[in-house]
């Protein structure tokens, strides 16, 4: 026996002694009298008298604080064939269909700034309905509407959407857009279109959003894109949720609060059932060692910041086990472009020497950079991360620079902000939780 390595037992500044295990994502509160008995059993197990200790005992191995030799380490093979188990299902197809290439902003960082603009044909909406029949194993279907900005091919969506309807397969979808063009004739065919989220990104408050992300030829759009989300705020007839993303950066951390603090006023009681907000934060995959970009390490004292001093939960401040991967891990998922082109991310589009295959051709597939994907530079074959207490609840984090960083040699962050941050972070969920109580 021996205490578990993804066990965390520490003495928080304000509650006394907590105790919690990545694995079984068990969170405890240590009464005094048991925390010179648990620091024995970390230390000195053998001298232990666990007759002595019966119900201690029985919820430190229920726990998974305290496991069998071996225990730990068939966990890691459990939790990694399971994450194989769901990365290569051939039960469900993950779609991320950019039905053009085109766009209205002029954002000065996209990364498909200077790749043509095209929109989708007829006759490759027909080949993506057929790739989809192909698939005949597949129980559920999820599409991402993506672009450019995709609402400018709305008509085309709306086509494709009819034809995937007639395949008699659970369907979802979401919809990533700039938001300018999500007008009352949109909102009322969302339901139509299985939607279930929009994603939607402000890169701050008025002034900064529009400096940031402005119309081709100039021009502002905070305005309007407020507009719209009023638009599906007071929508009785859709279910769905406008997810806002917030791009951070070391240049404009401070606007987090300012657009939660403005949406919250905006929507009242909406905030939170139909309007949500969370912090994407950026990163150069050419560039790793940009001043702008934020690591691990920053991204938690972000996420705590907020917590702490704000009372904002931007992203989970309690962790969980983590299976799913992205498009790049799964087998069945891929990014479909507007002549029909396959990637396996969504940075890729438009870059031709990215692509891996059509959707009207499944053969002359190019394997090498499919294989890239699901398994080179894999986080389930490093022995750091299988060292690490916090692989239960990382995944791994962005596929793409994890391939990049083989490539080039140059280190790249990809681990959890709970990482460095675990035990602040959980302190202050325990806080929130006797806050409500």
């Amino acid at each position: 026996m021996k205490w578990s390595k993804y066990s965390l037992f520490f003495n928080s500044k304000n509650n006394g002694w907590l105790l919690y295990n990545t694995a079984s994502n068990v969170f405890l509160k240590v009464e005094e009298d048991a925390v010179d008995i648990i620091n024995q059993i970390i230390n000195s197990p053998n001298e232990v008298d666990y007759a002595k200790i019966p119900a201690l005992y029985f919820q430190l191995r229920s726990g998974g604080f305290w496991v069998e030799d071996g225990k730990d380490e068939a966990f890691y093979n459990i939790l990694k064939m399971r994450r194989l188990t769901a990365n290569y299902s051939t039960n469900n197809l993950l779609l991320t269909i950019a039905p053009t290439r085109t766009c209205n902003f002029a954002c000065p960082y996209c990364f498909e700034g200077d790749r043509k603009s095209v929109i989708m044909s007829e006759e490759t909406e027909n080949d993506i309905i057929n790739f989809i029949k192909k698939h005949r194993n597949i129980t559920s279907l999820g599409i991402v509407w993506y672009g450019g900005e995709p609402l400018i091919a709305i008509d085309r969506i709306k086509s494709l959407n009819q034809k995937i309807q007639q395949l008699n397969i659970s369907y979802t979808s979401q919809i990533v857009t700039n938001g300018y063009f999500l007008d009352e004739n949109v909102v009322n065919c969302l339901t139509d279109l299985k939607t279930k989220s929009i994603q939607i990104t402000l890169d701050g408050s008025k002034e900064i959003h529009n400096s940031r992300r402005f119309l081709i030829g100039g021009g502002e759009t905070f305005d309007k894109i407020i507009e719209n989300i009023d638009i599906v705020a007071n929508d009785t007839n859709w279910n769905g949720k406008v997810i806002v993303r917030v791009n951070v950066d070391t240049t404009n951390n401070e606007e987090f609060v300012k657009v939660f603090n403005f949406l919250k006023d905006r929507y009242g009681e909406k905030f939170g059932a139909k309007i949500d907000i969370y912090p994407g934060f950026i990163h150069d995959d050419n560039d790793p060692y940009a001043s702008c970009n934020y690591n691990s390490v920053q991204k938690g004292e972000f996420i705590l910041n907020l917590a702490k001093n704000y009372g904002i939960n931007a992203l989970p401040i309690f962790p969980k086990v983590s299976i799913l991967g992205c498009t790049m891990t799964r087998k069945n998922a891929y990014v479909i472009g507007p002549v029909g082109e396959l990637y396996k991310c969504w940075h890729d589009i438009g870059n031709d020497n990215l692509i891996v295959g059509k959707v009207d051709n499944f053969t002359n597939w190019n394997m090498t950079l499919i294989s890239e994907g699901l398994v080179e530079g894999s986080y389930l074959d490093s022995s750091e991360c299988k060292q690490c207490s916090c692989f239960p609840i990382c995944d791994g984090g962005c596929q793409k620079t994890r391939v990049l960083e083989v490539k080039d040699g140059k280190d790249r962050d990809n681990c959890s902000y709970f990482k460095e941050h675990l035990a602040e972070l959980l302190e202050v969920y325990y806080e929130q939780k006797l806050a409500k109580e």
